[in-house]
């Protein structure tokens, strides 16, 4: 198998590979094999993959620890949620439904919460005298969409009564509901658009649109302070533009504002109360910031200033000269907001396209007590990767 790069042990001068030998490791009784891949699959084999790993990468995505065991008997089949499912339901963005199919025979059901720890009993035949052939399926429900997510099947013997799984299958085709090259299970994870290449795509309007786009919650926020609305993912937010200018509206959740870092210090604003946001004008998905379209903007609450943290040399709206910006009030248009924020960004003047794909993502730093954060969340992933990596951007297009 190569996947686009030479089979010869090395990739050192193959362009578009990555500099890895062929590896192989022991993981308990599964033999892991590292291969070098072609940069192109990278993003969609392992999309959130940090440069300091990209010495190799892993193919299978095997793991050392195995599923939740699968209990059988005559008349039911009980699971609990495998790992990779426990993240999506941690979210709780789509209802997830699992698929049982005893010789050819199915049954679904709906888990009837995201509590990831709660076993599943799904009522189904399963002659005990015979072997069995035995699928498992799980699914993201979108917009009325099945959406597979992962699956396994097997044949077992009779009388089995434990049905221990290794891992789920979640990589090729028909895991890619939007061929975008991102699996199902990937993009539900990362709070993607599973039915879409584009994670969003921007009305053309000229009057005020309600925040009406939620975060996930990057980061556990311990809740120090005991702000009542605690995470602040709770914070939404909308964009939509005019054809001239994007714009950002963000109605924030957050009860204490904190800017310590900032103000003594006049650094380390990744600490305190602040909201970022990223952008790659033309999409280029490259892995590192390139210097002319792809951009980290900090909009500090405690001061009110716009911080061009990357990009400031770019050619495209150098210092971020070209970008509008102002807090409001808590409340000024929405009285549910405790923070309000507006950002206008011209399309010409930061490389960006109608109809094109556009780089985008939002993080919010949340700060209580001083020092370091408590937490944070964004619009796609779970950490900070947009910090280094555009490619982990969400994918956006301007109606």
């Amino acid at each position: 198998m190569h996947l686009g790069c030479p089979y010869t042990g090395s990739a050192a001068d193959t362009p578009g590979c990555y500099n890895a030998a062929v590896r192989t490791h022991l993981c308990h009784d599964t033999l892991l094999v590292y291969v070098p891949i072609a940069r192109s699959m990278a993003k969609k084999m392992i999309h959130k993959i940090k440069p300091a790993i990209l010495g190799f990468c892993l193919i299978g995505l095997a793991a050392c620890n195995s599923e939740p065991d699968i209990q059988i008997s005559n008349n039911a089949v009980t699971t609990e949620l495998p790992e990779t499912i426990r993240q999506v339901a941690r979210l709780g963005t789509v209802p997830l439904e699992v698929v049982v199919t005893v010789n050819g025979v199915e049954t679904r059901q709906q888990p009837v919460s995201n509590d990831i720890t709660e076993a599943i009993r799904i009522p189904i035949n399963v002659p005990a005298d015979q072997n069995n052939d035995i699928t498992i399926r799980w699914l993201a429900i979108a917009e009325g969409e099945r959406v597979l997510l992962a699956d396994f099947s097997t044949t077992t013997e009779p009388n089995l009564a434990t049905l221990n799984v290794s891992e789920y299958n979640d990589v090729g085709p028909r895991f890619d509901f939007d061929g975008d090259g991102l699996s199902n299970l990937q993009e539900a994870r990362e709070n993607r658009n599973l039915l879409d290449t584009f994670d969003l795509v921007v009305p053309l309007r000229t009057t005020f649109l309600n925040a009406n786009t939620p975060l996930i919650q990057g980061s556990f926020d311990n809740d120090i302070s005991g702000d009542s609305r605690e995470p602040d993912s709770n914070t939404t937010f909308s964009l939509r533009h005019d054809d001239t200018n994007l714009i950002l509206y963000v109605c924030g959740q957050d009860e204490i504002l904190q800017g310590d870092d900032i103000i003594n210090t006049g650094d380390r604003y990744w600490h305190d109360d602040t909201v970022f946001v990223y952008l790659d004008g033309e999409n280029s998905d490259n892995a590192t910031f390139d210097g002319l379209d792809d951009f980290q903007l900090a909009f500090v609450r405690a001061t009110g200033e716009l911080i061009v943290a990357k990009g400031a040399n770019n050619p495209f709206c150098p210092q971020g000269s070209c970008i509008t910006h102002q807090f409001d009030p808590p409340g000024s248009l929405n009285t549910q907001c405790e923070y309000e924020l507006f950002v206008e960004m011209p399309f010409s003047e930061l490389n960006m396209t109608r109809g094109t794909p556009i780089g985008f993502d939002l993080e919010i730093t949340d700060d209580d007590n001083g020092g370091l954060r408590e937490g944070s969340s964004g619009f796609v992933g779970f950490d900070d990767n947009s910090d280094e990596d555009p490619s982990t951007f969400a994918t956006i297009r301007l109606e």
